[in-house]
């Protein structure tokens, strides 16, 4: 088991990086606006449709070892697809495929938290590394042990809302078989991408990952931003496992790490991200968006997307 803290002295320090980001949707669900958007502003404003997302990140020091990573890695095809009426559910082959890639190139999966919907899937990826919060394991062992030692199967609801025991149990196996590594804190954990700790927000230990471009930074920020209208508006979600006045001054660092341009940031379902940045939907009915291209990358717009577009 490694724990990481603070800068990683394998990466030397002011690297010139660049990353070919994609936000890729795996999958859709039919959902209320005040879950994502919160109560007040987004009350009884209806269904909205959103994706579930990870994000794929392909890139590294410019002219060193290419890194093909993920930012989450979704869900399996079992029984979440009934509890909550998911659709079109796609493999991470089927969906790696359509910009280039396979399940077998990710070397290294960020798990922004353990929500069943982020690393739920984390064994479709065979060679990828796990990177997770010391504070984000922990958290969630003692949540499932105290479920399990305080509360009725109704009262237990909750805590499991969405958050599967199985998997506390499969990354355990992970830490012990060396798959999965702590963080502790801040980190840089690839040349250009920097885990920061975002403690007690969306849960125990979330993490957002500042990924640093020849084009600017971007910021891959898991659940601990659902929708851009969390920062814009300063208002927190309807659901959140953790404490909404972090994320509220959260939302302000982020504000201030991207000089309030809040593209850049990449939330964790907001369907808003495909009118922001190129994107197309695929034969499946899911979305790619490009959010950013490396310095000589190619598009992976079709073509006959890249006519309507045009």
């Amino acid at each position: 088991m490694t724990q990481l803290g603070g800068n990683n002295p394998s990466i030397p320090a002011g690297l010139k990086t660049d990353y070919s980001i994609w936000s890729l949707e795996f999958c859709h669900a039919d959902m209320p606006h005040d879950f994502f958007g919160g109560a007040g502003l987004f009350s009884n404003k209806g269904i909205v449709r959103i994706p579930m997302l990870y994000t794929l990140l392909v890139g590294g020091e410019v002219g060193g070892k290419q890194h093909v990573a993920l930012v989450d890695c979704g869900f399996r095809n079992d029984y979440w697809l009934d509890r909550y009426a998911f659709s079109n559910w796609e493999s991470p082959k089927d969906v790696l495929a359509r910009v280039g890639f396979t399940p077998e190139d990710v070397d290294v999966i960020l798990v922004s938290h353990m929500h069943f919907d982020h690393m739920g899937n984390f064994e479709a990826f065979p060679n990828a590394q796990l990177y997770v919060q010391f504070e984000e394991y922990v958290g969630w062992s003692m949540a499932v042990n105290n479920a399990n030692q305080m509360m009725s199967e109704e009262e237990k609801a909750w805590v499991f809302s969405s958050f599967d025991p199985q998997d506390l149990a499969k990354a355990a196996k992970g830490i012990a078989d060396g798959r999965i590594r702590f963080v502790e804190g801040d980190a840089e954990l690839l040349p250009g991408v920097t885990a920061r700790l975002a403690k007690d927000s969306h849960t125990f230990g979330s993490q957002w990952f500042k990924i640093e471009t020849q084009n600017g930074p971007y910021v891959a920020a898991g659940d601990t931003v659902y929708w851009y209208s969390n920062i814009e508006k300063m208002w927190a979600p309807g659901y959140g496992q953790g404490n909404s006045f972090n994320l509220i001054n959260l939302y302000r660092t982020l504000q201030q790490e991207l000089k309030r341009e809040t593209s850049r940031i990449i939330p964790g379902h907001d369907p808003e991200i495909a009118l922001r940045h190129t994107s197309w939907l695929t034969d499946s009915g899911n979305s790619i968006t490009e959010v950013n291209l490396r310095e000589n990358d190619r598009s992976r717009l079709p073509d006959h997307a890249a006519r309507l577009l045009g």
